[in-house]
């Protein structure tokens, strides 16, 4: 099964969600760490209620609009999770454009790749502050004494985050230092 599935999986076995709330999730919620094309999401989505993993819900509306279509992960889908969520993973391939950029920074000028690596500095350094005002967001929202509480492994995920971008910017600090 592709990794998209699991993806949206994830975010059902969390909370029933509409199409449109779905892909808001895609980009907030997993978009730091995983990336779909909205383009992926409906096809996929329908494949996956086809097999059972998902099912479609009407909820009515106390307004004169149309019910709201809400997908629910099914027991067929949850244990289809659970089961992913424990089999040996692979070792993550690392696909960065700048480090290939880096990579040929020898035949460049080293002081405009000093820019260029300035300029990667500050993005991770943004992505970092964002990082940290998340995780600040849900543990102000987390139940400290339900450990299934799916906010813990969301912060979890956040902190390799933050640890993963402070890595970043101490890197980019030593290479501007060595170009110097």
């Amino acid at each position: 099964m592709s990794s998209i599935r699991y993806a949206l999986l994830s975010l059902l076995a969390r909370e029933p969600l509409s199409g449109y709330d779905i892909k808001l999730q895609m980009n907030s919620r997993l978009g730091p760490f995983w990336k779909a094309g909205s383009n992926q999401v409906y096809p996929e989505m329908a494949k996956m209620e086809a097999e059972g993993l998902i099912e479609l819900q009407a909820i009515e509306q106390n307004t004169y609009r149309p019910a709201r279509k809400v997908y629910e992960i099914t027991d067929i889908g949850r244990d289809v999770l659970k089961e992913w969520t424990l089999e040996a993973g692979e070792l993550e391939k690392v696909r960065d454009d700048f480090l290939l950029k880096v990579y040929n920074s020898w035949i460049v000028d080293p002081e405009k790749m000093i820019v260029q690596i300035g300029e990667i500095k500050k993005q991770h350094e943004e992505r970092l502050a964002a990082y940290e005002e998340k995780i600040e967001e849900l543990t102000d929202l987390v139940d400290n004494a339900n450990r299934k509480d799916p906010l813990v492994s969301s912060i979890s995920v956040v902190e390799f985050g933050v640890q993963y971008e402070r890595l970043y910017i101490e890197w980019c600090d030593s290479l501007m230092k060595k170009m110097k």
